[in-house]
């Protein structure tokens, strides 16, 4: 069995792994399963956010520069059922990415099913990713989330 068969993946799907900083790197093992890949992962420029994406979700990872906390970072797992929408945006040096989503307390969780039929529609922008890495991420990100949307209605 395969790699793309074992985790549910596209077919021909290639990994992108770009380095994280340590800090993230702490922080997105805390909450992965024990047998949980990772398939994507960017750092953004300054070191304040990553991005973590496995088979079964995406993790966004913000640091303590950023305003995370006496913890370090901030970790908030976006389920792929419960993306709504996911865009890259262009800017003149680098990228951003945008992940819309359906909350009901105010974007602390991402809700799926039911329940995000019944929420807020949010935005989380993450910003600053060179421009090449983050183009590259995008389209994996982008391959991985339709991948699951076109799974999910063929399962339903």
């Amino acid at each position: 069995m395969d790699a793309s068969q074992k985790w549910g993946l596209p077919p021909e799907f290639a990994l992108v792994r770009y380095p994280i900083p340590e800090e993230a790197k702490i922080a997105a093992r805390a909450v992965l399963g024990a047998e949980e890949p990772v398939l994507v992962s960017l750092g953004n420029e300054g070191d304040t956010v990553a991005l973590v994406a496995t088979p079964g979700r995406i993790l966004t990872v913000k640091t303590q520069e950023l305003g995370a906390g006496a913890g370090g970072a901030q970790v908030k797992s976006f389920p792929y059922p419960g993306i709504f929408d996911l865009t890259l945006r262009p800017q003149t040096f680098n990228v951003s990415f945008a992940i819309e989503y359906r909350t009901s307390d105010r974007g602390r969780t991402v809700e799926i099913g039911r329940r995000a039929l019944m929420g807020h529609p949010k935005t989380d922008t993450l910003m600053a990713f060179e421009k090449v890495a983050g183009e590259e991420a995008f389209r994996a990100l982008l391959q991985l989330w339709n991948w699951k949307k076109m799974q999910a209605q063929t399962d339903g």
